[in-house]
């Protein structure tokens, strides 16, 4: 080899090149070394070994990003894990408590069932024994009694109130006061019937006065010797005497009728019939209804009559009667 005069100045300049040659290849594999302690890679392997394996990096500050989203995730169901086990815990504990709390509220609801249904009872009993009373009163009034002097009331009949066996239940009280009820009702319209029949069953007179002929075979006031039979009783009045129905009932008749006169027949029901013969003046027509005690006629003298007076005749189940049966006038009076 030969050097030149100025060739050691050239070979520490090749040295020093040398050297600041390697020194940035070793700056360059430093900062490298550095930079790859600041990265992570992932490599993934595919399974077929014809595909490149595959590379994935990430940065420092991705890795504690990674690294604190896993601890809070770690942390948040950490949390759930903890929260559900202290709940089935929680469960468990109180389970049979909160069985208890469902059972009483089941009886409360039954209870609550129990207080309505008790309270309808209430009502139903109460509206019973206003119906009693209402019923009692008005039997009081049909059959004309008087229980201000009477301690003993309707209803109680043929017992006492005092000797039935107390109730054990409401239920018992509401269905002896029903049974109370209907054996009122009972004899309510019965105390009806009869009060209807009553009012239809003569026991007045048409007017009040002497009975000039009484029911029966008399002397013909027409015929001095000889005799008829009188299907009635003659009343004697003065003249445009007010005539009285006997009894509640119907018109049948109510017009001219040769014999009699001005005659009134009244169908009372139950198979009684009247009729009221001689009047000067009728005061209803065939088809009314009257009651006992309204006028139907004005006595006269029509007819085949001697003198004013009122003729009486009664029929029951289409037999001749004696009107007198119905009242307590005898014939003497």
């Amino acid at each position: 080899m030969v050097y030149p005069k100025n060739g050691p100045i050239l070979i520490v300049l090749d040295y020093i090149g040398i050297f600041f040659c390697g020194k940035q290849r070793l700056l360059d594999n430093v900062f490298r070394s550095d930079i790859l302690k600041r990265k992570y890679s992932i490599i993934i392997i595919p399974p077929e070994h014809n595909k490149a394996p595959r590379q994935i990096h990430f940065s420092l500050k991705a890795k504690k990003i990674i690294i604190v989203s896993s601890a809070a995730f770690g942390l948040f169901f950490s949390g759930l894990f903890v929260h559900d086990v202290y709940q089935a815990k929680y469960i468990k504990e109180y389970s049979q408590k909160f069985a208890y709390i469902d059972t009483l509220e089941m009886e409360l609801k039954a209870k609550d069932l129990e207080i309505a249904r008790l309270h309808e009872k209430s009502i139903e009993i109460n509206d019973n024994l206003l119906a009693i009373a209402s019923l009692e009163k008005k039997i009081e009034d049909i059959l004309k009694l008087d229980t201000q002097n009477n301690n003993t009331e309707i209803s109680r009949g043929s017992f006492s109130l005092q000797s039935v066996t107390p109730a054990q239940s409401l239920d018992q009280a509401a269905a002896f006061v029903e049974n109370h009820k209907q054996i009122i009702e009972e004899y309510y319209e019965a105390s009806v019937a009869y009060e209807d029949k009553m009012n239809r069953t003569p026991s007045i007179l048409p007017v009040n006065g002497p009975i000039s002929s009484p029911f029966g075979y008399r002397r013909n006031p027409f015929g001095r010797w000889t005799s008829e039979f009188h299907n009635g009783i003659d009343i004697a009045c003065p003249y445009g005497t007010p005539v009285l129905a006997v009894a509640d009932g119907t018109v049948t008749f109510a017009g001219w009728d040769g014999y009699w006169g001005r005659r009134v027949q009244i169908d009372h029901g139950f198979g009684v019939v009247t009729f009221y013969a001689h009047n000067s003046k009728l005061t209803v027509k065939v088809g009314d209804t009257v009651k006992k005690g309204e006028i139907v006629a004005y006595s006269g003298n029509s007819g085949r009559s001697t003198g004013s007076h009122v003729h009486y005749t009664a029929y029951v189940d289409g037999q001749l009667v004696d009107p007198l049966i119905f009242t307590t006038y005898s014939k003497e009076q």
